[in-house]
């Protein structure tokens, strides 16, 4: 499947089905993913900095906290 490309101005408008859509999709509550095929990353050595580890393992308690 090749790529389709657009420039803003040539995007074809969306039709009711799809605005109806995405309104339903918009009102879906907000809810951590989890996958038990694929468990939270522990591990953050060998591809993330240090700095880097902190500000996620910030942002999930950050998210935990709001559910």
């Amino acid at each position: 499947m090749g790529i389709v490309r657009f420039r803003r101005d040539e995007i074809p408008p969306s039709t009711p089905e799809e605005r109806a859509h995405y309104k339903a999709l918009m009102e879906l509550p907000d809810r951590p993913v989890t996958d038990p095929e694929n468990p939270e990353i522990t591990d953050f050595s060998g591809w993330m900095t240090v700095e880097e580890a902190e500000a996620y393992r910030a942002a999930k308690k950050k998210q935990a906290a709001m559910v």
